[in-house]
Formats: structure tokens, C-alpha cells, sequence
């Protein structure tokens, strides 16, 4: 069951994020990388660009993005030359995106557009869609990421060289950082288990042993739980009775109250972005889950129980701050959008079919063959389908490319001959390597309102040439893959 075990990774691995951001180890490693790897701009550039990238592959890269762009502002603080504050910022930007993007290409944890595949394989009952799983996906995706980052990295050189690389502060800084060593270790231990476990199942496929779970499946839900258990409720101070039970009972009335702090911060978002007058409704119900959280920690703990956004420190990860930082306007905005799509793909969908024929899906079809028609060979179908994907994803959610061309990549199996599984996965990849527009992806625009000054201009033009490049390496690679299967 590849997909109970996607699933589990994702969770994981986010989990995973979450514990490395707590213990700042992404400050910590690019401050040591800064101290023996170079301190100026092209050096630094180099850096972002790899570490974006690495981190990229196991974590979701919005999280990356996300964790890194306060390490980039520091670094930023470093140059005093104001004239090149805007050239400066827009490299930094390029660095950032093209490692987010690149990584996220690698692995199954790496963009959040990657599992939707796996349950649009799941929803097709694609063929041999069992065989891909956290590690298939990394034996494809890594050696062709490998190939793009490198041509990512003499793009942004060429584009920033201009930028002086001088020294921005004295090697000699008795303040000399040191590398994370515990943090990095207990991330490659993580990753190697999960990687290891993926193989096993790839190389194997292990037969059911309980329930129609395989020992396989087993391990991964026993891992998710202990992983789980560990971030929560394992004592970051004392290892006493006393700081677990207080850590379980944290954890259990965050859980339990989850639906009314999810009213109460959309509610929140919804003031906030739409000026809509909310704030009786969720000052309301904060008030009663203050009431219940002092009513509860006394009544268990004899102490005061502090706010309900008060970090619990007791804790590896504190589950409330966790649940309080969720993007709810962008969770909002996702579920409308995907509300108003499923519509639009039902429009004029005849029920009695069991494929999707409606107006949208219908015309994209006609569209698309009309087009690709002439190109029935898979020399030239795969290059034109997934330059087609990629330029599309500057304009349009790749997640939306995604839905509207996956019911069409049965029917492209039949005219050209390749498989289901290779064309939706070709699909999937090429319409998460859009580099070119803020718009492109959810990480860039993170990015790009993470700077303060960015030049479109040289955006867009490096831009263009990583979008032209990443669409033929994905193309080769998948050629590749069509022709082993």
C-alpha cells in the first residue's frame, strides 16, 4: 500500500521540518557553510542555491523557502553597497527559487504537487502505479534535478557577474560557527530509514501479513507513530513522568478543540484580507478556549496554564503553534479555487461515461490533439507536452495543468504509445519546473514577497533560459524511462 505510505512520509517529513526549524539549524548551517565555503556574493549565492536544493528534495520546498528567507535577510545585511541592493536581492531570489523549485522535482516530499500525482494514479487506477513510492521517485527525479541545478547554478554566475565578490566580513571572527552536527545526523538517519524502507518495497514488494498490510506498511505506520510521539510528547527538558503527561495533555486539548480554532483563525484571515467585520465571532471563541485551557491545566497540574499561544517548551515541537500557523486564508483560497474547478470540469459531463467529458476537459482534448496530433512519435510528443506544461505553469496553478491534462494522458497513451504512468509523471514534473514569474509556483511566491526589491526583467530572462533547459532534461529522462519500460 504505496499510497498509506506516501502518506506517512509527507506527515513525517513535515514533522521533520518542523523540528529542524526549532532548533535553527538552517541558521546554524549556512553560517558554518559561510565561514568555509567563502563570504562573497557568488560564493553565497552558490550556497543558498545548494542548500535550497538539498533541503528541498526531502522537505516540501514552500517549507524551505519559508525557513530559509530570514537566513538570506541576514546575509543581505552583510552588503553595504546600496547601489547594488536590487541586483543583490534579485540573485539572492534566483538562488532561492531555482534550488526550491530544482528540489522539489527530486522526491515525493519535495512539492506538494508530487503526492497529488500519486492520487491521481490511485483515482486512474493507473497502470503499475504501486511502483511508485518515496524511492522510485528519487531514483528518477535526483540524477535528472542534478543535471538542472548544475545548469541553475552557471546561470545565476553568468547573471550576477557583475556582482563583486569580495569579502563581506573578516574570516578571522573569533565568533566562528559551528556545524549542527546532531541535527544533521538525526536528518540523515531519518531520511536513510524512510529511504531504505521505500527500496525495500520497490525492489521486493513484500505480500500482505495483517489486513492486507505488508511488514512493510507496518513499519512506516509503527515509524510515523514513534516520530510523532517524539516531536510531542518526549520532554525537550527533563525527561520526567510529570513533562510527558503534561506534553500529552497539551497535545490532546489542541487536537480536541482544532475545529473551533479553525473557525476562529479563519474567521481571523477573513477580516484581515476581505475587511469583513469578524472579530465578535472570534474574540468569542478564544475567550472560551482560554477559559477551558486555564479550567483544564489547574484543575490536572495545580499551576497556571499561560496562553493558548504560548510556545510549550516542555516539548520537541509544540503543537499549538504548529495549528496557529497554518496559512488558513491560503488554505481558503486553495479549497475555493479547487471548489470552482470541480464545477467547471463537471460542466457538461455526461454522468454515464466513466470518463470526464465535459465542456473544459472536452476542449483542452480537442486542443491539445490538434496539436500533438502530427507528434505521435515519443521524440517528439514528450519535449512538446512538457514544454507545453511548463510555460503553461507561468500563468496558471500547475496544479490546475495538472487536473485538466491528467484524464487526457489515457488517451495519449493510445495515439503515441507510451505508457499512462510515464506520460502523467512527465506531466507532474515539468509542470512544477516553471522558474520564470513570481506566479509560477507557490514557493516562488513566497520568495518574491519575501524581497523587498526584485528586477522582473532578469528574473524572466534567466528564467526563460532554466524553463527551455528543465524541459529537455525532463523530456530525455522520461524518453529514457518510456523505453526501459
Amino acid at each position: 500500500m504505496s499510497l498509506l505510505q506516501n502518506v506517512i512520509i509527507l506527515i513525517t517529513g513535515f514533522l521533520l521540518s518542523q523540528v529542524l526549524i526549532a532548533r535553527n539549524t538552517h541558521f546554524r548551517l549556512i553560517a558554518f557553510l559561510m565561514r568555509h565555503g567563502g563570504t562573497g556574493v557568488r560564493s553565497m549565492l552558490t550556497m543558498v542555491l545548494l542548500i535550497s536544493y538539498t533541503l528541498s528534495i526531502f522537505l516540501s520546498n514552500t517549507i524551505v523557502v519559508l525557513a530559509l528567507l530570514p537566513v538570506i535577510h541576514r546575509l543581505t545585511g552583510f552588503i553595504t553597497d546600496t547601489v547594488s541592493k536590487k541586483e543583490i536581492s534579485t540573485m539572492f531570489y534566483l538562488a532561492l527559487t531555482f534550488g526550491a523549485t530544482t528540489g522539489g522535482l527530486a522526491s515525493l516530499t519535495g512539492n506538494p504537487l508530487n503526492a497529488f500525482a500519486v492520487g491521481l494514479l490511485e483515482f486512474y487506477r493507473i497502470e503499475n502505479r504501486e511502483t511508485v513510492n518515496f524511492f522510485s521517485w528519487l531514483m528518477v527525479g535526483l540524477p535528472a534535478s542534478l543535471a538542472i541545478i548544475a545548469a541553475g547554478r552557471e546561470i545565476i554566475l553568468r547573471t550576477a557577474r557583475n556582482c563583486s565578490d569580495k569579502a563581506l566580513f573578516s574570516p578571522e571572527s573569533p565568533d566562528a560557527p559551528r556545524l549542527p552536527h546532531r541535527a544533521l545526523l538525526f536528518f540523515a538517519i531519518n531520511m536513510a530509514f524512510i529511504t531504505l524502507l521505500s527500496g525495500t518495497q520497490f525492489f521486493l514488494t513484500p505480500p500482505p501479513l495483517l489486513y492486507a498490510l505488508s511488514w512493510i506498511d507496518l513499519s512506516f505506520i509503527c515509524y510515523g507513530t514513534l516520530f510523532a510521539l517524539f516531536s510531542f510528547l518526549y520532554p525537550a527538558i527533563q525527561g520526567t513522568d510529570a513533562g510527558i503527561r503534561k506534553n500529552a495533555a497539551f497535545l490532546m486539548f489542541f487536537i480536541a478543540v482544532f475545529p473551533l480554532l479553525l473557525v476562529s483563525r479563519v474567521s481571523m484571515e477573513i477580516e484581515r484580507h476581505m475587511r469583513i467585520p469578524l472579530s465578535p465571532l472570534y474574540l468569542f471563541i478564544e475567550k472560551i478556549l482560554q477559559k477551558l485551557f486555564n479550567t483544564l491545566w489547574t484543575s490536572l497540574f495545580h499551576e497556571p496554564a499561560g496562553s493558548i499561544e504560548s510556545v510549550n517548551r516542555r516539548a520537541i515541537l509544540s503543537i499549538n503553534t504548529i495549528i496557529l500557523d497554518i496559512p488558513y486564508f491560503g488554505l481558503l483560497l486553495v479549497t475555493v479555487f479547487g471548489s470552482l474547478l470541480y464545477l467547471v470540469f463537471n460542466a457538461g459531463d455526461n454522468p454515464t461515461t466513466p470518463q470526464s467529458d465535459g465542456y473544459l476537459v472536452s476542449g483542452v482534448k480537442n486542443l491539445l490533439f490538434r496539436v500533438l496530433e502530427p507528434l505521435e512519435t515519443p521524440l517528439l510528443f514528450i519535449p512538446a507536452l512538457n514544454l507545453s506544461a511548463v510555460f503553461s505553469s507561468e500563468l496558471l496553478s500547475n496544479t490546475a495543468i495538472v487536473v485538466i491534462l491528467s484524464p487526457l494522458m489515457t488517451a495519449a497513451s493510445a495515439h503515441t504509445g507510451l505508457s499512462p504512468l510515464v506520460l502523467l509523471l512527465s506531466l507532474t514534473t515539468a509542470s512544477s519546473a516553471a522558474y520564470m514569474t513570481p506566479l509560477a509556483s507557490p514557493a516562488n511566491t513566497l520568495a518574491f514577497g519575501g524581497f523587498e526589491r526584485v528586477s522582473l526583467k532578469t528574473v524572466m530572462t534567466a528564467g526563460l533560459f532554466m524553463n527551455l533547459i528543465a524541459g529537455g532534461i525532463i523530456s530525455a529522462v522520461f524518453l529514457g524511462m518510456s523505453f526501459v519500460l
